[in-house]
Parts: structure tokens; sequence; C-alpha cells
């Protein structure tokens, strides 16, 4: 489908009718519009019988919607200040557009601006969490919101609300996805949390749910994919091994973002069993706001204070055992040292004195000193920065990861050796 500059109200009806007999996350829906002009022809086309491959329960449900339901919904949306944001529109987030099965219709209430913000985080955890993670979830979200950041986080109970709470007490903006309708008061301990997000035009509601769906439980692990789609990183605070935070770790390692973990307060509670399992797989510790914004720093520069730009480059390029790379953020006593989450963080670029040996084809020459000036990258920066096909890089990348020139890392990052 063609991308449009603005939303066609006529077209609203059948995006509404579609997501009503289709539902939530349907990548057959996304297969027929992918092949059609318009939400109409794809409507138009069912009405014909001309698609013979409708599951039964996508049958059934056209004989339960009417196209008069989908307009009495796009009138209730109108009238209640519910946006409507089908896929092939200009409002729609592009970043999330790009992950595997993104939502066909979005429901919004709030600021939509947000949605256009490339400095977002995701916060996920526990409901129930320790005063340790209240704690860390409190300082890291209040230090990013007030250095621009958005926070996006699922307005459950816990860890979500914790997040919500900061990055407004902060000054910061904060996106809710929710796993039921924009107008189901869910959960009702949030009324305060809703209201304040609408009111202080600095939170936005989002839904790929339609008004007046209830929160069944089936509806929050999809609803997942949608919270590590809108960042570029996603941070777990706490975890245990079942729980549905792990869902969305998985969903933003599928879809190429960086993932953060809390380090426990406890490697023997097992309230912390499911990040230490993040952490043992390769995610990045989380131990200081800094940490995010190392991650940010090469990619949106101008998005970013002078005073962070000035800590980020001191973080990624002063000498070890420089006095001046103290952070003032609390840090434990012995802090053990880590891996750099972004690429221009890790080694430096190696001297002439050096002399490692290069592959002997110029593309190989050129990946490997890439990955040498810049350290730890994705896939899709080293394509971009070579302005090379994707598919031809990960050819090469193999090879020389044969060849002993390469390594890969967690999450689609790739080392020079």
């Amino acid at each position: 489908m063609e991308l449009q500059q603005k939303t066609d109200p006529e077209m609203l009806r059948y995006w509404v009718w579609l997501t009503l007999v289709f539902g939530a996350a349907s990548s057959r829906l996304l297969h027929y519009l992918d092949h059609a002009e318009t939400p109409r022809d794809v409507y138009e086309a069912i009405q014909a019988g001309r698609y013979h491959d409708l599951p039964p329960a996508v049958q059934k449900a056209m004989t339960e919607h009417s196209i008069g339901e989908a307009d009495s919904i796009v009138y209730f949306c109108r009238s209640h200040e519910i946006a409507l944001l089908p896929i092939n529109s200009m409002e729609y987030p592009s970043v999330l557009r790009n992950i595997a099965t993104p939502p066909v219709l979005l429901t919004a209430k709030g600021n939509l601006e947000l949605l256009a913000h490339p400095m977002s985080l995701a916060v996920v955890g526990t409901r129930r969490p320790s005063p340790y993670t209240e704690r860390v979830t409190n300082h890291i979200v209040g230090e990013l919101s007030s250095r621009g950041f958005v926070i996006v986080s699922g307005f459950a109970k816990g860890v979500d609300g914790i997040a919500h709470t900061a990055a407004l007490d902060h000054g910061g903006a904060t996106v809710a996805v929710l796993g039921c309708g924009i107008n189901v008061n869910y959960p009702r301990e949030h009324q305060v949390l809703r209201d304040r997000m609408l009111s202080s035009g600095k939170g936005l509601l989002l839904s790929e749910y339609l008004p007046g769906t209830q929160p069944f439980p089936a509806n929050f692990p999809r609803r997942n994919r949608i919270l590590s789609g809108l960042c570029e990183a996603t941070a777990v605070m706490e975890a245990a091994l079942r729980s549905g935070s792990l869902s969305t770790a998985q969903y933003a390692v599928d879809q190429g973002r960086y993932l953060y973990c809390v380090p426990p307060a406890d490697i023997f509670d097992p309230r912390y069993a499911g990040v230490i399992s993040l952490l043992r797989d390769g995610a990045f510790p989380l131990m200081s706001y800094e940490d995010v914004l190392m991650s940010y720093y090469s990619r949106y520069p101008q998005y970013m204070q002078q005073s962070d730009l000035r800590d980020s480059e001191r973080l990624v390029f002063s000498e070890p055992g420089d006095a001046s790379a103290d952070v003032s953020a609390p840090k434990p006593a012995a802090e053990p040292e880590r891996p750099a989450p972004e690429p221009v963080q890790t080694a430096q670029p190696v001297s002439q004195k050096d002399e490692k040996p290069l592959p002997e084809d110029e593309t190989g020459r050129a990946i490997v000193q890439y990955l040498r000036e810049c350290g730890d990258t994705y896939a899709d920066d080293i394509a971009a920065a070579l302005d090379m096909d994707l598919s031809t890089l990960l050819s090469e990348l193999t090879l020389l990861e044969l060849d002993g020139f390469v390594e890969t890392l967690f999450g689609k990052h790739y080392r020079a050796c």
C-alpha cells in the first residue's frame, strides 16, 4: 500500500471493519493489504468472495460485523477525541511499521507528537517490584525523562506505573501501550495516572484494540511487540522466570533493538531469575541512566542537551582511570567492568603499530576496518555506513567469521576480532 500524506476519513470505516473481522496482529490481513490499493479494495474482495483462504473464524466474524458497526466506531472515536491511525498514514510511527507483524490500525488519545520522537525507551517489569527495583526505576526513568526521553510502558501495576509516574514527575513525556480499548478503565488503580497523562499534554494512550475491547489475558503478549517496536531500546527492571516482561525482551532482540537489564539485588532471589537469564544471554547490564544515553549518543546527538553530549563523550572516549570519568549517579562500591552497549563506546581505533591482519578482498577489508574503528555494531548500521545491501553484507560477515576476522554477538551485533 502507498503511504498516505493524510488519513482519508472515508477509508477509516474500512480500516475499522477489517480490524473487527480479522482482529489484532493478523499477518493474513497484512498480506491482503500489501496487494491492494486501499482497504476498501480488500473489503470489496471479501464481500465478493474472491479470497478462498479465509479461516473459519474470519468467515464467522464477517457475518457478525457490518460496515454500519464500523461507521459507529469511527463516529465514537471522533466524538471522544480518539485518533485512528492506519498503518499507511503519516501519523503512524515508522519505527513500528517495520516490525514483523505491525498493527494494522492504532487507536490513540493524547499527544500524538510523542510517536515521532526518536529518543524513547521501553521500560517493563514485574507488577510486584521490590523496593530496590522501585528505587532504581524511579532514578533511571527520572534522569532520562529530564533529558528529553519519552518513556514507553504497558500501564500495568508495578514497574509500568512507576515508570509512567516518574516520567511525569520529572517533566518528561510517556506513552502507555494498552492491552484493551482506549476507553476501558484498566487497571482501575491508574485512573488518576490516566487523567494526569492526558491533562498534562505529556502523555499518550495507545492501543491496537478498538474502543470497548476488554483486557483479555491473550491481548497482553501481543501488545508486547508494540512496546519494544516503538523504541530503539528496552529496559527490563525486574523479572522472574515466567514474567511477561521476558516476551517483551525477546521481541526487542528479534527486532534488532538494544536490550538492557538491571542487575539483581540478590542472585538467589527468584524474583530476579528472569533478569539473570537475560544477562547470561548477553543483555546489557543497566547500571546507570548513562548506559542508555550512550546508546543514543551517535544516532541522535541533535536531541541531546549539550551537557549530556559532553558526558557521553567523556564516558565513551576517556582513558581508564581518568578521574574526570567519575559519574554522579550512585553505583555499587565495586562495580565490575562491563561491555559497552553503544558501538562507539567499545575498543579504541586500532593504531598503526597494532598491524592486525586484514582480509584480502576490498569489501572484507572495509567491513573489518569499520568494526575496528566503531566497535560492536548492528548489521543494519554497518550496511548503512558502507552503503551495502543487507543480504550481501550478511553473506560477507558469515565468510569473515569463518576466517576469524569477526564474531557474532547477542542481538545481531558484530565485532572485529
